[in-house]
């Protein structure tokens, strides 16, 4: 047997070994012998390099934690929150990811149990009411604007536009197009059409189609 395999062998038996104490729990409660597990995983990583062990001392840990605070408060969901936190622990120390997500699903899954455990239904039945009603109910928004970040750079094509033109003909840019049309044309939706560009330019189809081509590009 290979050393890789003989520790992670070792590893598996000391941990069902762990199991087994938490299950008849002799002379100690049962969060008691997984806290003693946790310990003893993490000082086999520290202390002897098992690096392998930190996982399975998460795993305990979790799970410890989860039934003190079951034992102080007679909500059993705490145990598999717990639970699930030590398992997605011990996938992330162990760079597995179907583990972690696997533990984040077990721990979602007794937060859900616990709401159902403990007196706050009604208050996440309120939440979820009003988020619900305020989702469905709120005022629409504006006439549709273009996000800022989009009109400025629909202006910047159009002055880029004008600039080129200007230079192809040797004349003045706003002999192509005026400051007043190029803020008419930046107000237009980025949606809007030909005739829409042409109606800023005073009708002018030529320039439109023209514009309408260096945009479209």
């Amino acid at each position: 047997m290979k050393r890789e395999q003989r520790i992670h062998a070792g590893l598996f038996l000391t941990g069902l070994g762990v199991v087994y104490l938490i299950w008849f729990s002799p002379g100690l409660p049962a969060w008691g012998w997984a806290l003693l597990g946790a310990v003893l995983f993490f000082a086999l990583a520290k202390l002897r390099g098992v690096y392998a062990a930190a996982g399975y001392g998460a795993l305990f840990l979790g799970w410890s934690l989860g039934a003190i605070a079951t034992d102080l408060t007679g909500l059993q969901s705490l145990k598999l929150v717990g639970t699930g936190l030590g398992l997605a622990l011990w996938g992330l120390l162990e760079r597995v990811s179907w583990v972690a997500w696997l533990g984040a699903a077990l721990a979602v899954a007794g937060v859900l149990v616990f709401l159902w455990e403990a007196p706050l239904g009604g208050w996440v039945a309120l939440i979820l009411l009003a988020v619900g009603l305020y989702l469905a109910l709120r005022e629409p928004a504006g006439p549709s604007q273009q996000e800022p970040e989009a009109a400025s750079e629909r202006l910047q094509a159009i002055l880029d536009w004008r600039t080129r033109e200007a230079l192809r003909r040797g004349v003045i840019n706003t002999e192509i197009i005026s400051d007043e049309e190029v803020g008419c044309l930046a107000e237009l939706p980025e949606e809007a059409g030909m005739d829409r560009l042409a109606a800023c330019l005073n009708g002018d189809e030529e320039r439109a189609r023209l514009l309408w081509s260096y945009l479209m590009e």
